[in-house]
């Protein structure tokens, strides 16, 4: 039993040293990237400012939301931010040579992830999730460009999200249990 339980553990250590759990879960959620889009800004540091944003610092912080494009809610409790890469102006991957620092975990390929977190139970269609902060530790002064995040989680079906309005008017009054119940059994008039 213990033996089980030793190969779903996988100890990595992140970038700042300290041991964390490997999370394979993380790895099983599905892409969201294309329809769900980060937004990542420096902290402290105004990019239409003139001042150059690639100083050479032993530490930034981002504030990185998303906002989701698909049309459809997401479950909030899904929601992850993987640091993807982080490179220096010359294009040269430097992960290795920074620390991103408060993570709540690593990928199964060692990419350190944030939970995004969430007033409510899903994001809505074209809603922003609450901040996450990053914070790169940079010890060597490297040149670096923000990092490239991607975003993981789990889309509500449609049919789900059609179920909880119907119930949500029916519980308010606006629309009746038979006329709800109905609209789920038969395709709109006019539908193909």
């Amino acid at each position: 039993m213990m033996k089980c339980a030793l190969l779903f553990v996988v100890i990595a250590m992140s970038a700042s040293g300290n041991p964390v759990l490997a999370d394979p879960s993380v790895d099983d959620l599905p892409d969201l990237t294309g329809g769900v889009v980060p937004v990542v800004q420096y902290k402290h540091l105004d990019p239409f400012s003139g001042k150059d944003i690639l100083t050479s610092v032993s530490e930034v912080e981002y504030v990185v939301r998303i906002k989701n494009q698909t049309g459809d809610p997401l479950l909030a409790d899904s929601l992850i931010l993987v640091v993807d890469s982080v490179l220096e102006i010359s294009g040269k991957e430097i992960s290795n040579r920074v620390r991103i620092e408060g993570s709540d975990g690593m990928t199964g390929d060692g990419k350190p992830f944030f939970r995004i977190p969430s007033a409510g139970k899903e994001l809505p269609p074209y809603g922003e999730s609450e901040p996450v902060m990053i914070r790169v530790t940079n010890p060597d002064y490297l040149r670096f460009f923000p990092p490239s995040v991607r975003v993981r989680g789990i889309r509500r079906s449609s049919e789900k999200a059609v179920k909880d309005l119907l119930e949500t008017l029916v519980q308010k009054g606006l629309l009746s249990p038979e006329e709800a119940m109905k609209s789920l059994e038969s395709p709109a008039s006019g539908s193909p």
